[in-house]
């Protein structure tokens, strides 16, 4: 990517639980794909589904017959316990870890570099280097970042940027994290 304005760009920001919670499920869908949902689901439903092909098979043993039953039962079970409870669960996670970590949850000022973000509050000052960085994704209202040193999740709202200024900080993310960087779909109907 062509370096144009390459300018810091600073945010003054308080994060919020419902940001971290949604930085936090961004990261997760593209660090870590076997944790998404849709891919535990569709598992379980293989599972079932495997199962279930093994009845015709086992008819002449009730007891095969019984524990396949039983198998398919609880695996599609399981698949829609996942698409229900996984994300209310991360969520509540994620609040927990911001709860639990007043200095991130303190108004601060996140300047962002082609090379590194500089993040000040009242009682601290850390800078992170995107080389310490695996994952950045973009969202419709911020951008987070995962495997930092100081915090494990960098986060920055674009919400209440000018236009200009959001597209530049995204730009200057795409050029930090060329080839981990990515954007998330936008969901449907909302």
């Amino acid at each position: 990517m062509p370096k144009q304005n390459m300018e810091p760009v600073a945010v003054a920001q308080m994060l919020t639980e419902r940001d971290y919670a949604e930085a936090t499920a961004a990261v997760k869908y593209f660090g870590a794909p076997m944790k998404r949902r849709s891919i535990r689901a569709a598992v379980l439903l293989t599972v079932a589904v495997i199962a279930a092909a093994f009845l015709p098979i086992s008819r002449e043993n009730r007891s095969a017959t019984g524990a396949i039953w039983a198998l398919v039962i609880l695996s599609a079970a399981a698949a829609a316990a996942v698409r229900a409870f996984q994300p209310p669960k991360e969520r509540q996670d994620a609040a927990r870890w911001l709860r639990s970590c007043p200095l991130a949850a303190l108004p601060q000022t996140a300047t962002v570099s082609p090379d590194r973000a500089v993040v000040e509050n009242e009682c601290e000052r850390m800078t992170e280097y995107w080389t310490e960085f695996s994952v950045c994704v973009e969202t419709e209202r911020l951008i987070a970042a995962a495997g930092g040193q100081e915090r494990s999740l960098f986060v920055v709202k674009k919400e209440g940027l000018p236009q200009d200024e959001a597209e530049r900080l995204s730009e200057l993310m795409r050029y930090a994290f060329d080839g981990r960087w990515y954007r998330m779909p936008r969901r449907k109907g909302g």
